[in-house]
């Protein structure tokens, strides 16, 4: 089946503009769209994948599709500390509706929706009587009991407490990086769909759930007593979709039986459905007074998407490109992405998060799988959007930021050639990787270990568990010993170089020859991740050489987490590159 590429665009109120994608069947739509409504937080990085599948497929089947992100979530404008974010999230579905409505020719749409998202689209439909049906997956039938949900997990994290120079004194909580302050606590605690006053959400909805939860039975009852048509379906790969990013997977079946049930509650081939042309989208908003967004392909074939933050007021020349956080989508992890952006272009500069190939937004190029992190194109990937940054817009000087994954592919990018003028360089985990890579005793696990095992022995607990034969002394000496080879290689690689003779997967080497480029080289490590180590493990004496000439430097953030998941951690990262990277 031919497949139409989805489109993005800006659309809601303008000073409030909202971003999501429209997918456009292939052939005569049928008489009713889909709007896909993500969950919150954490669980929307989780889900984006799917979402896109669960879109491609109503599209596939014939029904206009629309994804989009709520208000102060996502691409879409504001922050998740502004006022009224509950209210603001349902008039975002509203909004969803409308959109697709207009542009699609529709008169009545179904609504998707995964936990909380499935709890808005229901709040919004019980308003409306141009929903045809609700398809709920796993939704948050009570408010409370979802926060306490939230707060556990919250603490089962154990993410370290702020510094005094970032604590707060205020009663905003956090879930995995987002804020929820307590006037949204106190408007989610006061959501109860089994007790809803209004008009029953739709006349027919589907339940898609593990059959555990005695609040989505009670919610089932509840519709079955406003005579609303209720099918229920097992939540098949549920728990497979909600994983983290890097390894989550679209539940393939979940997917064709919800196209399945919506596509038989629509009417085929919808005569004169309306299909705008391209250039009538929206592309570009203001989303401040300071700057605008625009929603961007990176090159002829539309596979690279990216948004461009861009300055009212004129740029400096110089563009920062912020790349993929492991398999999380260009907003970047608990979005921090987004507001780097947008401080940073209120300064001034041009900033371009993008997708690689395969990840967030960006289709896989011919041939290649999805959501492949260490994907063998992601260099180029790299290079194509420093390119688009000299070629359309002039850039003067490109630097790239990443963390985890997006580290090793700006780094690489910068040994590659690609005319950088820095790279950030934020807790890589690795810097020579092959596919089909063991994840047994990769070198970052060594090197953590090793550093753990060096801790232990000025702890009095530890050597009386080794006195006990509570330590696995044989895993010690293993560990041990992988470490004093890397360290021996590491010598060789240094004397090969030397002579003329340079080895393969020599980090030295490649440190040496980007800094010999004049590319500033900025190592940021979170206090304890083992990047550091494994820096100076496989760089030995070229590390100490360009620390020494001032062509590399390495900062430490004591607190955060490999991620960077708390928000307090947000500022600490972002003042680190601010002074690194000469943006202040």
């Amino acid at each position: 089946m031919t497949e139409v590429r989805p489109k993005p665009l800006y659309f809601g109120p303008s000073e409030r503009p909202l971003f999501g994608w429209l997918h456009a069947p292939a052939s005569a739509p049928r008489d009713t769209g889909v709007v896909v409504c993500n969950p919150f937080g954490y669980e929307a990085a989780c889900t984006h994948r799917s979402l896109r599948h669960f879109a491609r497929a109503a599209a596939g089947a014939g029904l206009p599709a629309m994804r989009f992100d709520y208000d102060g979530t996502g691409d879409s404008a504001g922050d998740d500390l502004d006022a009224g974010r509950v209210e603001a999230w349902v008039r975002s579905v509203h909004h969803a509706i409308d959109e697709l409505r207009a542009r699609a020719g529709v008169t009545t749409v179904h609504l998707v929706g995964i936990r909380f998202g499935a709890t808005l689209a229901a709040l919004a439909a019980s308003t409306r009587s141009d929903v045809a049906s609700l398809a709920a997956i796993m939704p948050v039938v009570r408010g409370k009991a979802w926060l306490r949900e939230l707060n556990a997990l919250e603490i089962a994290m154990r993410f370290a407490e702020p510094p005094p120079e970032f604590a707060t004194t205020d009663a905003t909580a956090e879930s995995v990086g987002f804020a929820i302050t307590e006037e949204t606590r106190n408007a989610l605690s006061g959501i109860d769909l089994t007790s809803a006053v209004g008009t029953k959400p739709a006349p027919a909805v589907l339940l898609v759930d593990r059959g555990d939860n005695p609040l989505i039975d009670r919610w089932a009852e509840a519709l079955s007593a406003r005579d609303v048509s209720v099918t229920r379906l097992p939540a098949t790969e549920y728990a497979e979709m909600m994983l983290d990013p890097h390894d989550a997977a679209v539940p393939a079946t979940m997917v064709s039986q919800v196209t399945d049930w919506l596509a038989s509650r629509s009417a085929p081939g919808l005569s004169g459905a309306a299909r705008l042309p391209a250039d009538d989208r929206k592309t570009s908003a203001a989303m401040a007074p300071g700057f605008e967004e625009r929603a961007v392909f990176l090159e002829p074939t539309h596979t690279l998407f990216g948004v461009m933050t861009v300055p009212a007021n004129g740029v400096t020349g110089r563009a920062i490109v912020l790349l993929n956080s492991g398999a999380n989508p260009h907003v970047g992890p608990s979005r921090q992405y987004v507001r780097l952006a947008r401080r940073w272009a209120s300064l001034g500069h041009l900033v371009l998060r993008f997708d690689i190939a395969g990840i967030g937004d960006s289709s896989p190029w011919p041939g290649h799988e999805e959501n492949v992190v260490y994907s063998s194109t992601a260099v180029q990937d790299v290079g194509a959007a420093v390119r688009y940054l000299r070629e359309e817009w002039r850039v003067e000087s490109a630097h790239a930021v990443g963390l985890c994954s997006g580290a090793y592919h700006g780094f690489k990018a910068a040994v590659a050639g690609f005319p950088l003028a820095s790279v950030a360089v934020v807790n890589p985990l690795v810097f020579f990787w092959k596919a089909g890579m063991s994840l047994a005793y990769p070198l970052y696990q060594v090197s953590q270990a090793a550093a753990e095992y060096k801790r232990s022995l000025f702890r009095l607990e530890k050597w009386g568990k080794l006195l006990r034969g509570q330590v696995d002394v044989s895993e010690a000496a293993h560990l041990v010993a992988r470490r004093i080879a890397f360290r021996a290689k590491t010598v060789m690689k240094s004397a090969a170089r030397a002579a003329g003779r340079p080895m393969a997967e020599d980090l030295g080497g490649e440190l040496e020859l980007v800094a010999a480029r004049a590319v500033g080289l900025r190592f940021v490590f979170s206090v304890g991740d083992p990047g550091e180590d494994l820096l100076r493990l496989e760089g030995g004496g070229m590390v100490r050489r360009l620390l020494r000439q001032r062509k590399l430097t390495i900062q430490r953030i004591a607190g955060p987490n490999h991620a960077f998941t708390p928000r307090w951690s947000h500022h600490a990262l972002r003042q680190v590159l601010e002074r690194e990277l000469g943006l202040s």
